[in-house]
C-alpha cells in the first residue's frame, strides 16, 4: 500500500527497511527456515517503521535435499526456482530483497512477468543472459539449452536505472540510491544464487555501515525443526499449540494500530 501511493521513498528510508528486512531474514534463516513468498504485501510497517515479516504459509525448513517446487509470487521470485525446479536455499529470499529494494526505488515491480517464461526474459533483460559456465552449473539441462537458444541479452546500466534522479536545477536527489545502494542491490540480485550473500553478510554492506550493529543483529537459539513432518494425534498438536501460546511474548509495537503493509 505504501508503495501503491506513488510518493518516492527517501533513500534513508530505503536503506532502514532493507536493512531491518535483512535483519528478520538473518533471524528466520538461523533457525533453519525459508520464508519462500517475500513479497511487499507480506511486510508490515507500524507507525515508527518497525518492520514485520509476515505470512508464513508458504515457508519451510530448509533442507539439504529437494525443496517444494512452488514458491513465492512469480514477480519475486528467484530464478532457480524456475530453472532448477526443486533445489534451491535460502538465498531465493535474498532475491526477494533485492527485488523489494528495487521496488521501492521504481515504485513498481521491477520484473513484472506474465507467465514462467515471460519472467525470466524480463529477468534477463535487466541482469543479462548469464554465461554458458554458469548455466551449466546452476541450472537443468533442459532450462540451461532453452536459454541457451535465447538471445543473448546485456545486464542493464544500473546506476541508469536506479540512481540518483534530480529535478531540472536541482542538486537534490528525488529519487533513487547512492553508487553503494547500487552496488548492495547488484549483489542481491545476482543469478547465480552461490555469490547472492547471505542476510548476515548483506548485513555486514558498507552500505549499512551506520545501522549495522551484530548486537542488534541476532540469532535463532534453535532451529525450527522439532515438529517438522510430525505424524502427533490431534490432542498432542493441541498441547503443543497451546505451550506456544502461552510462551509467547509479543513486542512493544505489535499493539499499534495503523500498521500498513509496503
Amino acid at each position: 500500500k505504501v508503495i501503491k501511493r506513488g510518493k518516492p521513498f527517501t533513500e534513508d528510508h530505503i536503506k532502514l527497511l532493507i536493512y531491518s528486512l535483512l535483519r528478520g531474514l538473518k533471524f528466520i534463516h538461523s533457525a533453519g527456515v525459508i520464508h519462500r513468498d517475500l513479497k511487499p504485501t507480506n511486510i508490515g510497517i507500524s507507525q515508527n517503521s518497525d518492520l514485520t515479516i509476515l505470512d508464513f504459509g508458504l515457508a519451510r525448513v530448509a533442507t539439504n535435499g529437494l525443496q517444494t517446487g512452488y514458491v513465492a509470487t512469480r514477480w519475486w521470485r528467484a530464478p532457480e526456482v524456475f530453472i532448477n525446479w526443486e533445489r534451491y536455499d535460502e538465498k531465493v529470499d535474498i532475491w526477494s530483497v533485492g527485488c523489494i529494494m528495487a521496488e521501492l526505488i521504481l515504485l513498481k515491480p521491477l520484473f513484472a512477468g506474465t507467465d514462467h517464461i515471460d519472467q525470466l526474459t524480463k529477468i534477463f533483460d535487466i541482469v543479462g543472459t548469464p554465461d554458458l559456465a554458469t548455466l551449466d552449473e546452476v541450472c537443468e539441462p533442459y532450462a540451461r539449452d532453452y536459454i541457451h537458444k535465447l538471445p543473448t541479452k546485456p545486464k542493464q546500466d544500473y546506476k541508469k536505472l536506479f540512481g540518483y534522479k534530480y529535478e531540472p536545477g536541482s542538486r537534490i536527489p528525488v529519487s533513487g540510491v547512492s553508487p553503494q545502494g547500487i552496488a548492495l542491490l547488484d549483489r542481491l540480485l545476482s543469478f547465480d544464487h552461490r555469490t547472492r550473500p547471505t542476510a548476515q553478510e548483506a548485513l555486514s554492506d558498507s552500505y549499512f555501515e551506520h545501522l549495522h550493529d551484530p548486537m542488534e543483529e541476532p540469532s535463532a537459539e534453535v532451529l525450527v525443526d522439532e515438529h517438522q513432518d510430525a505424524t502427533y494425534p490431534i490432542a498432542k498438536w493441541k498441547s503443543i499449540l497451546w505451550k506456544m501460546i502461552e510462551d509467547f511474548e509479543p513486542p512493544p509495537w505489535a499493539i499499534e494500530d495503523n500498521d500498513d503493509d509496503i
